[in-house]
């Protein structure tokens, strides 16, 4: 299915994955092993890859080279 991912002019193949991803909702899919987790509501209006503003501040401090953990 891959193989066949379109990558539009201008659109890195990682983006086209990641939207191809959350497209299907792969995030909320069943693991063995794992408890099933349900997906998170997202806000009407918000992007595909908005995944809330605990993601957003977590993803800019890592892009910034800060780490809060131990």
């Amino acid at each position: 299915m891959l193989q066949r991912l379109i990558v539009h002019d201008g659109q890195s193949e990682e983006h086209a994955r990641a939207k191809f991803d959350a497209d299907l909702g792969v995030s909320a899919w069943a693991v063995p092993g794992r408890e099933r987790r349900t997906p998170e509501p997202v806000d009407d209006g918000a992007p595909w890859w908005w995944r809330g503003a605990e993601d957003a501040s977590q993803s800019f401090l890592a892009s910034m080279g800060v780490s809060l953990g131990g």
